[in-house]
C-alpha cells in the first residue's frame, strides 16, 4: 500500500470516527434531556440527567462502531 492510499484511508477513518462520535454525543444528550427541549442545556442538568447521559454513553451501540473504526474490541 503506497503513501497516498494510507493517507486516504487515515482520512476516511477519521471522518467515520468523527461522525460516530457526534452521533454518540447526540444520543447521550437526548437521553439526558429525555428529548425535552427545555432540558437541553447541560449546565442546568441535575445528577439524574448526568447519570442518564453516562448510562447512554456506556450502552450505546455506536460505541461498538467507534471501537471497530479504531480496530479494537469493545465489551
Amino acid at each position: 500500500m503506497d503513501h497516498a492510499n494510507r493517507s486516504f484511508r487515515a482520512r476516511l477513518l477519521k471522518v467515520q470516527a468523527d461522525r460516530i462520535a457526534v452521533d454518540l454525543i447526540l444520543d447521550c444528550e437526548r437521553a439526558a434531556s429525555r428529548r425535552n427541549p427545555r432540558h437541553c442545556d447541560p449546565t442546568r442538568w441535575n445528577k439524574t440527567a448526568w447519570r442518564r447521559y453516562l448510562y447512554a454513553a456506556a450502552h450505546a451501540p455506536s460505541l461498538v462502531d467507534l471501537g471497530r473504526v479504531f480496530g479494537r474490541r469493545c465489551p
